[in-house]
């Protein structure tokens, strides 16, 4: 409901956890009277492996981090 309440009129919620209660969030929308579109994603993006192992290797903050917690 949060993401909800924080869009934007006309903005867009993305929710990839499936632990959702897709229809509570729609029934919320409603309730508070946002329009927002709700997407559900699968979990699968094209690309997402090489977007992640890019942006690790362009990002010298959060190669430490993997460097902390990997050895």
């Amino acid at each position: 409901m949060a993401s909800i309440l924080a869009a934007r009129e006309g903005g867009e919620v993305l929710f990839f956890s499936m632990a959702t209660s897709f229809t509570a969030a729609a029934l919320g929308a409603e309730g508070v009277g946002k329009d927002v579109r709700l997407t559900i994603g699968n979990g699968y993006a094209r690309g997402h492996a090489r977007l992640a192992l890019d942006l690790v290797r362009s990002t010298p903050a959060l190669q430490r981090i993997f460097a902390a917690r990997v050895g």
